[in-house]
């Protein structure tokens, strides 16, 4: 049977060739995309017994946040008190500067947690050597000690086993190395490569502040709901434990204003996030292309069973069974599509590297995603399940069949009857409604990604370089030392030929850097004596920052250089601020007004007004932000010394080597400070856009596939349906019908395929933009545009490929097409 289905398809290699490249097309792409959502959604998380660990969050409805970090307070109260977990962990992610204390290697800026001791028993991983810091080194005046991931480890260390107990420079303090941690511990992302003791305080006067990570472990046999309702017991506790939240703002208040409330979710929902849906959206995309492709081989299969409709009957005729007949369109199926899923894994291979290199930052897990023993399994199993549900089709439409018709059929003497096309028909009609899906979900990500391009972002991202850096505490103590540190840099940058202007900000817009949001308690508005007022943005400056980035100034003024005095009360705020407290768009009215980050604490003082930035999102409403200079004075809770800032410079020239410049003006001043996070403004937007440009690049090469693969399909149903009625047509032209009326006859039949597939495709399409919502920005997933556009777009290309086959029909020469049968 094997040998005979080879030797058959040897004899057909065109056909072959068709079937084989179009499934390595189909099998490559679902593949592909498989790999990256088995890596990332599917495969549990490297740790021990995961599915009982839980992230472990809070909800303030009253304030608009959800999915806000714990407070000390907080952690430590369900720490005591508790009964459905094993433990509950924190854990913070940061940045740290790294450098060796013999100076051999450059400094570096290395990714670090800070973690509270119990997180790695928590896990259930043990260090690959060594140990992990103990519960005695988290105290809040504990050594200080480190364990290095094994990539940093075989790195900067060449593996030596006998590193525990050396010094490793982090934020300019030595800590000693305790243990390495193995590749496969990747917590709390694959890029974190530190970690060292959080050191939270249980005695805290003050343990406010929702800027702590955590995650817990379930006791065997609690369910989610179990420990939701066992947090939500526990949390009005913290009255009693810490009654001070902050200075002049009690647990009470707290508790009564911002109404938090638990949020307990899996700790797989936690590492994946939001990439989930966009994941499961690229792959529904695989699995319509996967549909086109058999719809297409079918139509291949259907085709050549067509053609050798004599030759099968011959073999019912001599004896050959049903099982044999089902046996033999399997058996050439699967060897087709065994053929076809070896060149598809070839194609994954190259697809997986290209929507890993491709794939936005955010994407988790993006270092686990390879191709595998369950990659190559889901190719195969593809292929066996393609290989029935293409074979299927001709072989039960032959079975239904009248065996001895072929033998009576003089080859191609007949007209095609409606029963005989209408199998193909169908297919045909479905690869249209997939290809429009496809079709329009790409065309409605690239209207929103139109869109968000047009939006303004509140600053000229053009011509502009951006670098960071962090000064570290051990050797910038005092606040004199850190300013006196940046504007030594600002003024050796100011000198580089080519710029025009330069700034420094503890916070860039639509970067993850320096994110800082406190209430706005302006002084005598008793609209918030009694509930928190909505959270800005809080930024450290210099005036230079707003001049660079293109930021207008609307009222007053702004701060004088950081060296200089400046009256750390000083404040600027966006026209957003000024128009939500003050009801005033022009900001006059704002100007020498004073307001609080906490309702007794410090007040600061309003000198002028800026435009507002786009700064969480482009697709996200304006917020407000509140500026306060980088000066000379003390630390305090409104006015901080910024340790880790960065700077910006515009520059008509070559922004590259500005940027080199600018890390040359680092390296002089203190060479064992790295920079990081080196781009361009036009880079951070791009990168604040990047899971709509992937999402969007994907489903846009899923649409051109499933476009050509049905516009294909669509032309070998057409001509064969020309090859089929060839006598027909004759019989017409010889009888007087014009040549146009045959090929608008011909070119009618594909276009109705098409408006019927069409019609499907938009009732489907109505329904998948609903999945599409939280990917669209400013259109509507029904936007009649798009599918117009669509629509019309595969209408004009089916009449295309039907009025080829057409034009050749109305060509046939009546005497050789009857001379033919």
């Amino acid at each position: 049977m094997i040998s005979y289905a080879w030797r058959s398809l040897r004899r057909a290699p065109v056909f072959s060739a068709a079937v084989v490249l179009t499934l390595t097309i189909g099998i490559g792409a679902a593949t592909a995309i498989f790999t990256v959502v088995n890596a990332v959604l599917l495969r549990p998380l490297p740790y021990g017994h995961p599915d009982r660990l839980v992230g472990a969050w809070i909800d303030m409805p009253a304030i608009g946040l959800e999915h806000t970090q714990q407070t000390t307070g907080t952690y430590f109260t369900f720490k005591r008190l508790t009964h459905t977990i094993v433990d509950i962990a924190e854990y913070d992610e940061g940045s740290a500067s790294v450098t060796d204390p013999d100076g051999r290697a450059e400094p570096q800026r290395m990714p670090i947690a800070f973690t509270t001791a119990n997180a790695f028993p928590l896990l259930e991983v043990s260090p690959l050597i060594g140990r992990t810091y103990t519960a005695e080194e988290d105290l809040p005046k504990g050594p200080d000690v480190i364990v290095i991931s094994e990539g940093l480890w075989r790195s900067r260390f060449a593996a030596d086993p006998n590193v525990i107990g050396k010094k490793l420079v982090v934020g300019g303090k030595p800590y000693e190395i305790l243990g390495v941690m193995p590749e496969r511990f990747r917590f709390p992302t694959a890029a974190t490569r530190l970690w060292a003791p959080s050191r939270l305080d249980p005695n805290d006067k003050y343990p406010g502040g929702f800027d702590h990570n955590a995650f817990a472990r379930l006791k065997p046999g609690v369910t989610i709901d179990d420990a939701q309702r066992d947090f939500a017991a526990v949390l009005p506790r913290l009255v009693e434990l810490f009654p001070t939240f902050a200075p002049g703002v009690t647990s009470a208040m707290v508790l009564e204003q911002a109404k938090p409330r638990p949020r307990i979710v899996p700790m797989r929902d936690d590492v994946v996030g939001e990439v989930a849906r966009t994941l499961w959206i690229v792959a529904a995309a695989a699995a319509l292309v996967l549909l086109v492709t058999c719809a297409n081989v079918a139509n291949l299969l259907l085709v050549r069973a067509d053609g050798r409709h004599r030759e099968l009957s011959v073999r019912a005729a001599l004896g050959a069974g049903r099982r044999q007949v089902l046996a033999h369109f399997f058996v050439e199926a699967a060897l087709l599509a065994g053929a076809s899923s070896m060149l598809a894994l070839g194609t994954a291979f190259a697809g997986v590297r290209m929507l890993v290199n491709a794939g936005p930052r955010e994407i988790p897990r993006l270092a686990e995603i390879h191709v595998d023993a369950a990659s190559i399994a889901f190719a195969l199993v593809v292929a066996l399940v393609v290989a029935f549900a293409c074979s299927v089709v001709p072989a039960v439409r032959f079975l239904q069949s009248d065996a001895l018709a072929g033998l009576r059929e003089g080859g191609r003497s007949g007209t095609a009857g409606s029963a005989r096309q209408r199998a193909r028909s169908v297919l045909v009609a479905a690869q249209m409604a997939f290809a429009l899906v496809v079709l329009a979900a790409s065309g409605l990500l690239f209207r929103s990604f139109e869109r968000l391009h047009a939006v303004k972002p509140g600053f000229d991202p053009d011509n502009l370089a951006t670098l960071w850096v962090s000064t570290p505490s051990a050797r910038y103590p005092t606040d004199t030392a850190v300013v006196r540190f940046y504007a030594s840099l600002l003024d050796r940058v100011r000198q580089i030929p080519g710029a025009q202007s330069v700034g420094i900000a503890s916070r860039l817009p639509l970067e993850q850097n320096g994110g800082n949001w406190n209430p706005f308690y302006v002084e005598g508005d008793a609209t918030y004596a009694k509930s928190i007022p909505p959270l800005q943005t809080y930024a450290e400056v210099d005036s230079g920052y707003f001049k660079t980035m293109g930021i207008p100034l609307i009222a007053g003024h702004l701060f004088d250089r950081i060296d200089r005095p400046n009256e750390i009360s000083a404040a600027v705020i966006s026209q957003e601020t000024a128009k939500r407290f003050f009801h005033d768009s022009t900001g006059r009215s704002a100007l020498g007004k004073r307001f609080q980050s906490l309702p007794n604490g410090p007040f600061g003082t309003i000198v002028g007004v800026v435009g507002t930035v786009r700064d969480t999102s482009l697709a996200a409403p304006p917020v407000g932000e509140v500026y306060y200079p980088e000066a000379l004075g003390l630390d305090t809770l409104v006015a901080g010394i910024a340790h880790t800032m960065a700077i910006v410079v515009r520059t008509p020239g070559d922004l590259a080597a500005m940027t080199r410049a600018m890390q040359q003006a680092v390296h002089e001043l203190d060479p064992t400070m790295p920079t990081f996070d080196v781009r361009t403004m036009r880079q951070a937007m791009d990168a604040s856009m990047a899971r709509l440009s992937f999402t969007m690049i994907v489903l846009g090469v899923a649409a051109g596939v499933t476009l050509v693969l049905g516009v294909i399909g669509l032309y070998g149903v057409i001509a064969y349906i020309v090859t089929l009625r060839t006598r027909e047509i004759g019989v017409r032209i010889a009888l007087g019908a014009e040549p146009r009326a045959v090929m608008a006859m011909i070119t009618r039949q594909g276009l109705t395929l098409c408006v019927a597939g069409v019609a499907a495709g938009v009732a489907l399409s109505l329904v998948v933009g609903r999945f599409l919502r939280t990917l669209l920005f400013d259109v509507a997933p029904t936007d009649p545009l798009t599918l117009g556009a669509a629509s019309a777009t595969l209408v004009v290309l089916a009449a295309a490929a039907s009025w080829i086959p057409a034009r050749r029909a109305a060509q046939v020469n009546p005497t050789e097409a009857l001379r033919a049968d």
